[in-house]
């Protein structure tokens, strides 16, 4: 499975839950927990945070919206 947003087939399209406006993706929220978390394997940052709440099937993503200047969780569908 992958994520489609993460391997740029198609853009993140989710609505500020704020404004309603356009918000930015600003990748997956496992890569901000730690130094080196870019580079380790997509299941290993799952352990004890945020993401470990969603079902497998699920990539979360931090987005920012440059309108109302809020960042928040979108969460992804991953694709067979």
């Amino acid at each position: 499975m992958f994520c489609p947003v993460c391997n740029g087939i198609v853009d993140m399209q989710v609505p500020c839950l704020s404004c309603g406006g356009t918000v930015t993706d600003c990748g997956r929220l496992s890569d901000w927990t730690g130094p080196y978390a870019p580079y380790e394997p997509a299941d290993a940052g799952a352990v004890g945070s945020a993401s470990s709440i969603y079902a497998e099937a699920d990539c979360c993503h931090a987005v920012y919206c440059p309108s109302c200047q809020q960042t928040s969780e979108a969460i992804v569908t991953q694709w067979e």
